[in-house]
């Protein structure tokens, strides 16, 4: 079973030309209400795709947090929230007509990362996927959560984000220390600005996601590079979570790296031709990507 700990967060997608000057306008041509939420957003692909998932948060008491739970539920998540807030943590996301993306977080019970995961769970769960909540005691929670995980013998994978990236290395690495995948932009890289050398000094794969660029992978003395596939992009929300989904499908069905960097980027690039972060493939289609 894969568990995803992050912010459950319902998305509000605007769809503009162009983004306005400071105290401009601009006219909204369409809009969608979607679940949302980076590891929840991975958590729907793989359990879409037919992987035995559960999903950890902070939620509200309101008809957003009603519109989060059965999103998940649909695809058969096992979803365990704490209610920290009355509403439901919520993104309005601007997206031009090149299908670039601005957000604005209300994070709401998202703010609070109070994330309980009895002793029991851990021996239910064997890869922990961690992506940052918009709270100030994030950080200390998955880091607490890794390092149960990781005395337990499980897996620990994280997507750093700019929240943990723009902490620099030396912090990083204090969570670094107790995982085993790192999933990360190359802006985030920049920012960080070591080499893959150095989150291997802690990690076991370092992946890093390239936009049009495709993506790579570094183990121990290897390096894998995966090019993109070319599409007409309407939406870029949550493509780095799509990848993340596609990638971990084929590495928990045991494939090589190199085909995993396929899977994510084909997942990611199906995604990113309609609007919304949750439009994944079928599975079949993710399979044949594997298989080729």
């Amino acid at each position: 079973m894969i568990a995803g700990v992050g912010p459950a967060l319902v998305d509000h997608i605007y769809s503009i030309t162009d983004y306005p000057p400071r105290g401009g306008q601009a006219i909204v041509k369409k809009s969608v209400k979607e679940a949302g939420g980076a590891a929840a957003n991975v958590i729907y692909g793989l359990a879409s795709f037919g992987l035995p998932c559960r999903f950890y948060s902070t939620i509200g008491t309101d008809s957003d947090a009603d519109f989060f739970i059965s999103s998940l539920k649909k695809v058969n998540v096992d979803v365990r929230l704490s209610v920290t807030h009355p509403e439901t943590g919520r993104v309005a996301i601007y997206v031009d007509s090149d299908g670039e993306r601005t957000f604005f977080v209300h994070p709401n019970a998202a703010g609070n990362a109070g994330v309980s995961i009895p002793n029991g769970d851990y021996d239910e769960v064997e890869h922990f996927y961690l992506d940052p909540f918009p709270a100030e005691n994030s950080f200390e929670t998955h880091l607490k959560i890794a390092m149960k995980a990781r005395a337990r013998g499980k897996k620990v994978i994280l997507n750093p984000g700019y929240p943990y990236s723009s902490m620099g290395f030396e912090r990083l690495s204090e969570l670094l220390k107790y995982t085993n995948i790192v999933i990360i932009s190359q802006p985030e890289v920049k920012m960080l600005d070591v080499e893959a050398d150095e989150f291997l000094n802690y990690i076991d794969i370092l992946v890093i996601t390239m936009g049009e660029k495709g993506s790579r992978a570094y183990t121990d003395g290897d390096e894998i590079y995966c090019p993109a596939f070319r599409v007409k992009v309407v939406d870029t929300t949550g493509a780095g979570d799509a990848f993340s989904a596609g990638f971990l499908y084929g590495y928990a069905r045991g494939y090589s790296l190199e085909k995993c960097l396929k899977a994510g980027n084909f997942v990611a690039a199906y995604t990113i031709q309609y609007y919304g972060a949750r439009t994944f493939p079928q599975r079949k289609e993710v399979d044949r990507t594997l298989t080729q």
